[in-house]
């Protein structure tokens, strides 16, 4: 199955030509916020940009962009600062690639498994990624694979909706599968523009609160790190249990 690179982007226009280094090429398409964005980004070396509205919206214009050509999406933020080969020893290997030579490797994995959603750790610490292949676990939204189904992002988050992708994988297709073979370094919040334009500690416990709502159990507090969160290990089994199948 074919395959097309997303970005989700939005006022970072600035970064679009190391953002082609780290891909390993420029056959991408920026899903941004509006014209403005277009043209900013346009102007600094992108060919494909499509106006497609604020985080949730975008994400999902870019699902049904690839979607609609029976592909696969490859979803990335532009928060992506590396990409690092992961030997499983615990050690840092320092040995760095870009997104096309990840896709070599892992898309042939993913294509004959029977999961809908892959990606990566949350985490470039090799001392927390030693397992090869992880099942049902969280999987961070900035480098997400997907392919062609009907599931989309929750449009009532502007923040955590990874979780909740997840989550939805685990309800509806079968689970998800989380490989590490490399890890990614995101700078999120110290990025300019995207979410950290109206990240705030009011929003972020909002969002908890909406997803402990919505999920119940399978999402649990971090008690190590101010508004964060965490899924459940047990997620999976909690989402098709016979008591939750009842409702």
């Amino acid at each position: 199955m074919e395959y097309i690179i997303t970005c989700i982007s939005h006022n970072r226009h600035e970064n679009v030509q190391d953002f082609f280094k780290k891909l390993g090429t420029k056959e991408v398409v920026f899903f941004v916020k509006d014209q403005n964005d277009i043209d900013n980004y346009k102007a600094n070396g992108a060919e494909n940009v499509i106006a497609s509205g604020n985080l949730m919206d975008s994400r999902n214009s870019a699902l049904d962009y690839c979607f609609s050509f029976n592909k696969i999406c490859i979803e990335l933020s532009d928060d992506l600062e590396s990409i690092m080969v992961n030997d499983f020893t615990g050690k840092r290997t320092k040995k760095f690639c870009t997104v096309l030579d990840v896709l070599e490797n892992i898309l042939p994995k993913f294509i004959d498994s029977k999961y809908y959603l892959s990606g990566f750790p949350p985490t470039n610490n090799p001392f927390f990624a030693l397992k090869p292949v992880d099942i049902n676990k969280f999987i961070v939204g900035d480098f997400l694979i997907i392919k062609p189904t009907e599931l989309r992002f929750d449009k009532n988050l502007k923040l955590k909706e990874d979780y909740d992708f997840c989550l939805q994988f685990m309800e509806k297709m079968g689970g998800c599968i989380r490989y590490a073979d490399y890890l990614m370094s995101f700078k999120h919040y110290s990025n300019k523009g995207g979410a950290v334009d109206y990240r705030t500690s009011n929003l972020e416990q909002q969002t908890i609160s909406y997803l402990l709502g919505k999920w119940g159990g399978c999402i649990k507090l971090n008690t190590k790190r101010k508004n964060e969160i965490l899924l459940n290990k047990n997620s999976y089994k909690i989402l098709n249990s016979p008591q939750m199948n009842l409702f």
